[in-house]
């Protein structure tokens, strides 16, 4: 299942999985890194494509039209070495931070802060 495969109607989603989709979608190529509080957190194709490049647990947060999304995360403390072994196998990678201030009404906002990739532009 792809990341707009699995999801028919964003105003079914959470508004912090609305957020994400926004953002992903401007970026569908690459893996996203959305910061959650102090990890960076990978959802659907990401997460599994993540999970199985990095060794790293594959789990779920909430769920989408009936059916668990799939997750996958890195503590932020130590994202720096996972992101090195990610751009290593070729891919590239989106890190999406918290930028806006937390006001407890709604998700804070984020944005994308940088975009790792060893592929070289023209």
């Amino acid at each position: 299942m792809s990341n707009s495969g699995i999801i028919t109607d964003l105003s079914t989603l959470t508004p912090m999985m609305q957020q994400y989709m926004g953002v992903k979608m401007q970026h569908p190529h690459s893996l996203m890194f959305y910061r959650m509080g102090d990890f960076y957190e990978l959802f659907f194709e990401d997460a599994h494509k993540a999970a199985k490049l990095l060794g790293i647990t594959l789990t779920h947060r909430g769920k989408a039209n009936g059916e668990p999304i799939p997750m996958a995360g890195v503590p932020y403390h130590a994202a720096e070495g996972y992101l090195a072994r990610l751009v290593k196998k070729g891919e590239t990678v989106v890190i999406c931070e918290q930028i806006g201030e937390v006001t407890g009404k709604a998700p804070v906002e984020r944005g994308v802060v940088r975009i790792i990739t060893s592929k070289l532009t023209g």
